[in-house]
């Protein structure tokens, strides 16, 4: 009879395990927050435009549109150049998917640095943090200064807030192909 009467709570405390188990199981996991970080100088800060018109918060914006949970992060340089990019890829915060990145590259050739110099070192230093490394060539994507995409009479090298679209847009598809379909 002693028997009996434990396997009445063993068996309570068994079906509650496997259903606990099957729970966890047949739910759909939460999926954490995918972390994107910006890192550059000034375009990428948003020194000469809001904060809201910058290219890494219009990207940020654009991947939730399209159902991503991500928080997109600016690690900024002010007047930075390629070696100070380099020098800040190599903190990236723990748990970061993503690096987009610029070169700082008008500042750099003010300063006689070669911005090609340091692309891969930065590559390197932003996946010795566990990040994929995303380049972003401004001029590749908006045009050279002195065209109506640069804020003009600018002399350090700040384009305009549809040109952080266009940027946005076009880092966009490189984004989700690092991080992955939905």
């Amino acid at each position: 009879m002693r028997a009996h009467k434990l396997r009445g709570p063993l068996v309570f405390v068994s079906a509650v395990v496997l259903s606990a188990a099957w729970l966890a199981l047949s739910s759909p996991a939460r999926a954490e927050t995918i972390r994107i970080v910006a890192l550059g100088a000034s375009n990428t800060y948003a020194q000469a435009v809001s904060t809201s018109e910058a290219w890494p918060a219009k990207l940020e914006a654009m991947l939730k549109a399209k159902g991503y949970d991500v928080s997109v992060s600016v690690k900024g340089v002010t007047r930075g150049d390629a070696s100070q990019v380099y020098e800040a890829a190599q903190s990236i915060p723990s748990g970061t998917k993503v690096v987009v990145f610029d070169s700082g590259g008008g500042n750099s050739r003010d300063r006689g640095i070669d911005p090609a110099a340091y692309r891969a070192k930065t590559m390197q230093a932003i996946k010795a943090q566990g990040a994929t490394p995303i380049f972003v060539s401004y001029k590749s994507i908006v045009g050279p200064e002195g065209t109506s995409a640069w804020i003009a009479g600018d002399p350090h090298h700040h384009f305009t807030a549809a040109s952080h679209t266009r940027v946005a847009a076009s880092v966009l598809p490189r984004v989700i192909a690092a991080i992955g379909k939905k």
